[in-house]
């Protein structure tokens, strides 16, 4: 397998790629993961405080008993149907922030600092429409058994065409996630899996008959599974194929997420959840 992750700190990244960002757009390599990004015992005393908090729970035993993934935080895709809903909401999440962490290190801002680390060049900050009001900055996301993801790609431009949204107006997106969780099978449940196939046009075309799994059976598609421990935090090109399976077992697993956007010719880099 030639297409392989770059496991390495920031310096190490950028000694093999200046511009990481675009490397990972070009799909030169699948992910960069920085193993040990967030303190572990951090990881595991912040998922008690969401459940002391009640933000963490089992939704088969709340509610309808439905199974749903638990979201600590604001989700584009949820809440963009309502432009003021979804901002209220956003008020919200960056208000818990502000508190939430207090007594540890704050982990969005370090996966906040890791990315401006990445791309020196640019302004990284919480996305925002024209008339000021914010996004929601990260997301914490629980996927208890039988959750997970079928292959698809994100893009809000490409994907959902909210062109409404400034976050729509950028070239490419990309995705950050920090593992504080896995799931009592890891390794095999909620471990996600990236594919060297972006999303084009001509492919949609291409699956009209079929789905991407059976596309990319049939064309031995290349692909690699990101194996993380509690504090590992890697960075992924969206816009590629990407599942992530169910979870197994009772102990859900829990990320701390972002997706960002970037152009070559703009200077700021938009963050959101």
């Amino acid at each position: 397998m030639t297409w392989t992750p770059i496991e390495a700190d920031v310096d190490g990244i950028l000694a093999r790629h200046p511009n990481p960002l675009m490397a990972l757009a070009r799909g030169e390599t699948p992910a960069f993961v920085l193993r040990g990004a967030y303190d572990a015992s951090h990881c595991e005393a912040l998922m008690e405080r969401f459940r002391q908090r009640e933000l963490l729970y089992d939704p088969r035993q709340k509610d309808d008993g439905k199974p749903k993934r638990v979201d600590i935080g604001t989700s584009f895709g949820s809440h963009r149907a309502d432009r003021d809903k979804f901002h209220e909401h956003s008020a919200q999440t960056i208000e818990l922030f502000a508190t939430l962490f207090d007594g540890y290190a704050d982990p969005v801002k370090m996966i906040y600092d890791t990315l401006a680390a990445l791309a020196p060049n640019k302004k990284v900050m919480t996305a925002r429409e024209k008339d000021g009001r914010k996004y929601g900055p990260a997301i914490f996301r629980i996927y208890h058994e039988d959750l997970g993801h079928g292959p698809h790609y994100d893009s809000v431009r490409k994907r959902s065409k909210s062109f409404d949204y400034e976050v729509a107006h950028f070239d490419h997106q990309f995705a950050a996630v920090l593992c504080l969780q896995n799931s009592e099978d890891a390794g095999r449940s909620g471990e996600p899996t990236l594919y060297n196939c972006p999303w084009t046009p001509q492919l949609q075309e291409s699956l009209t008959d079929t789905t991407f799994a059976d596309y990319a059976q049939v064309h031995d598609t290349e692909r690699v599974q990101i194996h993380l421990d509690p504090g590992d935090l890697y960075f992924f090109f969206s816009e590629n194929y990407h599942e992530v399976p169910a979870v197994s077992g009772d102990r859900p697993r829990a990320v701390l997420a972002i997706f960002f956007a970037m152009s070559e010719d703009r200077e700021e880099i938009y963050v959101w959840s």
